[in-house]
């Protein structure tokens, strides 16, 4: 079922030559939609066609009369229902807000669509983006698009489930614990959590200030997130398409210029010494692809060592801190909606209220100690490798892991702790497809999907995206 879209440069490409147009690319989408989403519900409020159409005309235009264009002109794009988009229904997942339009488009939205990108779609987002399951009481679930029976991640599980099945080339999403990654790890595609940079000018939050949550997109391929990452986080000047072109092709030789030069140096671990339970699907399918680097290691193109960082204090830190993010972002509802809000939303808010000056204190303190701790670590490699997330896509019927190999959860996040411990620390990290892996309890043995996270360094996360198209192709190869 999943078939994703050509990369965004080939996209490009075809418009500069007519052998495709903005309007049959959008039909394209169109036409996955149409055969696709009534299994997998990955979009579930979709902009007029014609409307779509008529955008996509415009694009198509531009683009041949040579005008200057941004760096996704032309190219469908679906929101998350977290972002709010002028005159299209916004709902957040919630009932409280199953009928509400917003009449501007939230930051994040308005930065890709002056990058040219053209609206066609709200992706499905659990309640308020809590919860690693994509479902609602508004849309009802989303649908992993390699099995249908299992979940597509979340929060940002109906943007990797569109991405990956060629419903839309471009999908934003926002990752507070684990929403980028956990669905592109699910979903088989890349998702890039950016360096925690406190950004007011996108105010993803009622606090522009906090850099827990970070909005960011996932994608196919590297390459193709690298340039929807940019019209988020660093907006570029419209140019001709030729001359997009050649900048994607002069970067591109740059970077292969650059692989030659020495080997990656990268540190790994599956487990972390045993602190983080991982499922033995996922364990295997980690494994072989360390091996495969392993090769290239012998090779001389990669240097491997086996190490990891003390993240012992991590798991209180995030719990705290997430906490807090709940009050700033929905106490109020909570005082007002209460009996309309999926309960483990609630009972996030009532974490964060019970919280106490001194532990938000040391939660804030404890950040700044784990983020010099990974800066540390990673002086010497140019990333850290560990699994994406530490289980396969489960069930629909299951709300969420509560022991992995017999070895039970304390909460229901701990499942995604490989990610929620790159969070506290504030570097980013990129999720990259590693291999396929059955589950032994499933008697059809349908191969799932399994991420690889490369964390990189603070600030550097094209850097970090560098590395990731380098370890993406010697895996590919």
């Amino acid at each position: 079922m999943t078939k994703p879209l050509p990369p965004v440069a080939d996209l490009l490409r075809d418009f500069h030559s007519g052998a495709r147009t903005p309007e049959s690319l959008a039909r394209e989408c169109f036409a996955a939609i149409d055969r696709l989403d009534a299994d997998i519900n990955a979009l579930p409020t979709r902009v007029d066609r014609d409307t779509v159409l008529a955008a996509a005309e415009r694009a198509g235009k531009a683009i041949r009369a040579g005008d200057a264009v941004g760096a996704l002109a032309g190219l469908p794009y679906a929101a998350k229902d977290m972002h709010r988009t002028a005159g299209i229904r916004t709902t957040f997942g919630s009932p409280i807000f199953a009928d509400h339009v917003p009449d501007r488009n939230d930051a994040v939205v308005q930065r890709v669509l002056d990058a040219g990108a053209i609206l066609i779609a709200k992706s499905n987002t659990p309640e308020f983006a809590a919860g690693g399951q994509t479902f609602n009481p508004v849309f009802g679930r989303t649908a992993n698009p390699h099995d249908t029976t299992r979940t597509s991640g979340g929060s940002s599980g109906g943007g990797a489930a569109a991405v990956a099945t060629g419903m839309t080339v471009v999908a934003d999403g926002s990752d507070l614990g684990a929403s980028l990654r956990n669905p592109a790890a699910f979903c088989g595609v890349v998702g890039l959590r950016p360096s925690s940079v406190s950004n007011p000018a996108l105010l993803p939050d009622a606090n522009g200030f906090n850099t827990m949550n970070t909005v960011g997109t996932m994608a196919p391929r590297v390459a193709d997130l690298r340039w929807n990452n940019r019209a988020i986080h660093a907006p570029m000047a419209a140019r001709p398409i030729a001359a997009w072109l050649d900048a994607i092709e002069q970067e591109a030789a740059a970077r292969r210029h650059a692989a030659g030069q020495r080997p990656l140096r990268l540190a790994f671990t599956i487990d972390a010494g045993g602190a983080m339970p991982v499922a033995a699907p996922v364990r295997r399918a980690l494994e072989r692809a360390i091996e495969r680097l392993r090769e290239h290691a012998r090779a001389g193109r990669v240097e491997l060592v086996e190490a990891f960082p003390d993240m012992s204090d991590a798991d209180d830190c995030f719990q705290v801190l997430r906490a807090q993010y709940f009050v700033e972002n929905l106490g109020e509802l909570y005082r007002s909606d209460r009996a309309r809000m999926k309960d483990t939303v609630a009972w996030n808010v009532e974490q964060g209220l019970a919280l106490t000056p001194e532990r938000l204190a040391a939660a804030a303190a404890t950040r700044s100690r784990i983020f010099a701790r990974i800066a540390a670590f990673l002086g010497g490699f140019d990333a850290w490798l560990l699994p994406t997330v530490q289980v396969l896509p489960f069930s629909h019927e299951i709300p969420f892991p509560t022991e992995i190999d017999g070895v039970p959860l304390a909460t229901y996040i701990d499942w995604v702790k490989s990610c929620y411990w790159i969070t506290v620390s504030g570097h980013p990290g990129l999720s990259i497809p590693a291999g396929f892996e059955a589950d032994p309890a499933d008697p059809a043995k349908t191969p799932l999907p399994v991420g690889l996270q490369l964390v990189g360094h603070y600030g550097r996360d094209e850097a970090l995206l560098d590395v990731g198209e380098r370890i993406e192709a010697l895996l590919a190869g």
